[in-house]
């Protein structure tokens, strides 16, 4: 799937967007923002009542609302990095996410692509450390039993695609439309692969052979 203009000149894949979140993510990110929400309401029912207007305050109440901020502040950093499309654009692969900056992914890093449905089942099995396994997504370094370390910017399972890296974590990724990202990445790799080779070894011209007097 070569992508040029009317004019046989290259142009851009369009953007691949993120798959939405998977149920296991849902439940996990929900299930966090409820937990918080409740261990905020001692503070705010002492706020209402005015006890604290009086310098009164409970340890309880202390340690419950400092989870629950630090609870907030974790949802937040997880939904500021929660991918949202990935984009070729010439031989980068950006890797765009909600709030924080673009991750960049030089096609001449990537060795290979190829579908990860055996990574279906993690963080449930086969997962020994993580940095965020389901809320808003998966993000960060993983240490599989089986696998080893891997680098997570996914939201759905069900979709996980593998990017081998040169002298790098495999870059896990889970775009809507899996099988045609795949077949996208290949077509970039092989014409980064030939544009290199070819200004490697430009062709020798030769002079034309003057004739004999």
């Amino acid at each position: 799937m070569a992508w040029y203009h009317s004019g046989m000149k290259r142009k851009d894949p369009p953007p691949f967007e993120a798959a939405p979140l998977d149920r296991y993510a849902e439940r996990i990110t929900t299930g966090i923002a409820m937990v918080g929400g409740v261990l905020m309401l001692p503070a705010l029912f002492w706020f209402l009542s005015g006890i604290l207007l009086y310098g009164v305050a409970v340890p309880g109440v202390v340690i419950s609302s400092a989870t629950g901020v630090a609870m907030a502040v974790w949802l937040t950093l997880n939904y500021a990095v929660q991918p949202v499309s990935y984009t070729l654009q010439g031989d980068i692969l950006f890797i765009k996410r909600r709030w924080a900056g673009a991750m960049r992914v030089p096609l001449s890093e990537i060795l290979g692509v190829s579908p990860a449905a055996a990574l279906a089942d993690v963080p449930r099995k086969g997962l020994r450390q993580s940095f965020n396994a389901g809320v808003f997504g998966y993000n960060g370094p993983f240490q599989l039993e089986q696998y080893g370390k891997v680098f997570f910017t996914a939201t759905d399972r069900e979709r996980l695609v593998a990017l081998a890296r040169r002298d790098r974590m495999t870059l896990i990724v889970s775009p809507a439309r899996p099988r045609d990202f795949i077949e996208t990445i290949r077509e970039e790799i092989i014409r980064v692969a030939e544009a290199s080779a070819q200004a490697a070894n430009p062709p020798v011209t030769k002079e034309p052979t003057k004739p004999d007097r």
